[in-house]
């Protein structure tokens, strides 16, 4: 890790990353040894990341809870450029956090497109919102009326634009449209959820097991225990906050089949679970299923059983 105040320009800019360069040969360091630390902060560390990983440094990319933390446990006291980089550099050499990959361009260009469409989709609905409450108003004037109409026709081609070139897109990428496909299987899993589930996650390339999928979800089950106390547990909620609410709603649309999903659902609302939990229980199964089936490459089948293990 280098510290901040070794170059004038900000890091995020071109100047700023030659000026990297010129101190990362001026101070004899092998981009091959190297290994810089960052945080995920906005799209900022985004450019000096591809940028570095190009020179043949060791990159990783870390959230920022995890540097405040660390801090926190160093009993830090203060902040500042230079005390956050050596901070930084402190949790790489302490951590060795793993490696981090640049996504691939057709999924990332895939990424940047459903985050437009969420955008855009929120000012829809904030616009049909103000045509609602105009239409309750005693008289409304008649131009704001039309502006209001006519950006929601606007903001609603904009969003079938934004459908129309995911489908084109997806279908020029084999791999991710049989992907697309294979999550489709599922109670619950349009192509919108499906689609997002696998730009959120790299193709669900970065995640080893089902378990590591659902904490980077956010899904997973936090308990609160400790010696004689134990409290009611709730969801972790650290983790990717676009991929937990997209895998909620699509838990909520399998509750409206008719599938063991549903099933599943419902024996938890009868043991008492509030409707929530239930639901978020749900997703996180249907999470766990859709890697399984990504990672085997089969279709879902709702009458697949698990084997049971042999006595030795």
């Amino acid at each position: 890790m280098f510290p901040r105040h070794c170059w004038r320009h900000p890091i995020y800019d071109r100047m700023g990353l030659q000026a990297l360069r010129r101190w990362l040969i001026k101070n004899s360091v092998p981009a091959q040894q190297l290994h810089a630390v960052m945080e995920a902060t906005g799209v900022y560390w985004e450019r000096c990341a591809h940028f570095l990983h190009e020179l043949g440094c060791t990159v990783s990319v870390v959230n920022p809870a995890q540097i405040k933390f660390f801090a926190q446990s160093s009993l830090r006291r203060g902040k500042t450029d230079r005390m956050d980089a050596d901070i930084i550099a402190r949790y790489g050499a302490t951590m060795r956090p793993k490696a981090w990959t640049p996504p691939a361009v057709e999924l990332e260009a895939l990424k940047l497109l459903v985050h437009e469409r969420e955008a855009i989709v929120k000012e829809l609905v904030q616009a049909k919102n103000r045509r609602h409450s105009l239409k309750q108003r005693q008289e409304a004037d008649v131009l704001v009326v039309q502006l209001t109409e006519a950006r929601i026709a606007f903001l609603t081609g904009q969003i079938e634009t934004l459908d129309r070139e995911l489908r084109a897109r997806v279908g020029t990428v084999p791999d991710l449209g049989r992907q697309v496909e294979l999550l489709q299987s599922l109670p619950g899993f349009g192509f919108l959820v499906s689609l997002t589930v696998l730009v959120e996650t790299n193709g669900l390339s970065t995640m080893e097991t089902s378990r590591q999928l659902a904490a980077y979800a956010g899904v997973s089950p936090a308990p609160h225990q400790s010696g004689a106390m134990n409290k009611r547990g709730r969801i972790s909620k650290i983790g990717n906050p676009r991929l937990r609410r997209i895998v909620y709603l699509a838990a909520v649309a399998a509750t409206r089949t008719q599938s063991k999903e549903k099933a599943f659902y419902q024996r938890l609302r009868d043991q008492g679970k509030p409707g929530k939990v239930a639901v978020t229980a749900l997703a996180r199964k249907l999470l766990c299923v859709g890697f399984a089936v990504v990672h085997s490459g089969r279709p879902y089948d709702p009458t697949y059983a698990k084997p049971a293990k042999q006595a030795a």
